[in-house]
């Protein structure tokens, strides 16, 4: 083989071995944390960092996790998660210091998540919801969710648009300003966003409306694997637990172990189709596939894409299988465009 074919795996494999070095539950952000209860492994004892103040939210009603502390009570998961339910999710304010959350009587791994925001992260003040539905905020450029399902769907974004492209991290407010963070999806018009389905295969993700003026709508349901097939709308397609916040961290997600779904956008006048992404994976095995009419694309090792298609009738499909021990993270975005863009 060449020596840059050589050259390029070995630094495929020693990625990956990074990743698999770094793969758990809890993944840290510039000043945000999340926890879940694959961190309950190997103890029953979890630290995270509050040194100067925090908020903390959750919407899992988990009795048997509390949050403990020689400053503050003992507080179970179950009645933060009561607090949480106020829309915008109310937080619980924690003052500087040593934290823990503890498991009680744990037979079994705890299945939650639990978000820590600290006190000097920009987006302090950044509204975090836990419940489905439609909300609205005000003056708010970014908006945080918070699931403990294996993921969600984000539609029907609508509101005061014109200020910049809507872009959706899946990560907290603090990692949106980080170049090392990149967007699972970015909206190419008003119209764009309003009509994509922006599946979140992971519990965490923050929408950046482009501009804090007026009001900004959005709508969390629990059927991530939703799409709407329209010329004129986008769609998602993300590994379990991806974070794109670079390789130094790896959220695992067990949930969800394969991607299989197929759709079709037709348009007389013809539709074009644009697949753009970014991609590293662990083997052949563990390729991302997708088809489009005739052609079949096989994505594994390291790499990204930026291909057209067109036709007046566009057939697509998405297939990924979730290997043992898996590293593998990607993040695709289709977009389904009048012929004129191709």
């Amino acid at each position: 083989a060449p020596l840059s074919a050589m050259i390029h795996r070995q630094v495929l494999l020693t990625i990956l071995v990074l990743l698999a070095s770094f793969a758990h539950g809890s993944v840290t952000f510039d000043q945000s944390e999340l926890i879940d209860g694959s961190d309950f492994r190997f103890g029953t004892e979890i630290y995270f960092n509050c040194p100067d103040g925090c908020r903390v939210y959750t919407p899992s009603p988990e009795t048997e996790v509390s949050v403990v502390s020689t400053l503050t009570p003992h507080t179970s998961l179950y009645t933060l998660a009561q607090v949480n339910k106020a829309p915008p999710s109310n937080p619980t304010t924690l003052p500087g210091g040593s934290y823990m959350l503890k498991c009680t009587a744990c037979f079994t791994i705890p299945e939650f998540t639990f978000f820590v925001v600290q006190k000097a992260a920009p987006d302090y003040n950044t509204p975090v919801y836990t419940t489905m539905g439609k909300v609205g905020v005000q003056n708010t450029r970014y908006l945080t969710f918070l699931s403990d399902l294996p993921g969600f769907l984000i539609k029907d974004i609508s509101g005061d648009l014109s200020k910049g492209n809507v872009s959706v991290f899946t990560s907290g407010g603090d990692s949106v300003l980080n170049q090392a963070c990149r967007p699972v999806f970015v909206a190419r018009s008003t119209d764009d966003a309003a009509k994509s389905s922006i599946g979140i295969r992971g519990p965490l993700a923050t929408i950046d409306f482009g501009s804090d003026k007026a009001v900004h709508y959005a709508t969390f349901s629990p059927d991530y694997t939703t799409i709407n097939a329209v010329v004129g709308a986008s769609s998602v397609f993300t590994s379990p637990g991806y974070v794109g916040c670079g390789v130094e961290e790896l959220y695992t997600s067990n949930y969800i172990v394969n991607i299989n779904q197929n759709f079709k956008v037709a348009d007389q006048k013809g539709v074009c189709v644009r697949l753009e992404g970014v991609y590293v994976t662990a083997s052949e095995f563990s390729a991302v596939t997708f088809t489009v009419n005739d052609q079949t694309l096989k994505l594994f090792g390291m790499g990204t894409i930026n291909q057209y298609f067109n036709g007046t009738t566009v057939n697509i499909g998405v297939q990924w299988m979730k290997a043992q021990f898996d590293t593998t993270q990607f993040a695709f975005q289709v977009d389904t465009m009048p012929m004129s863009y191709c």
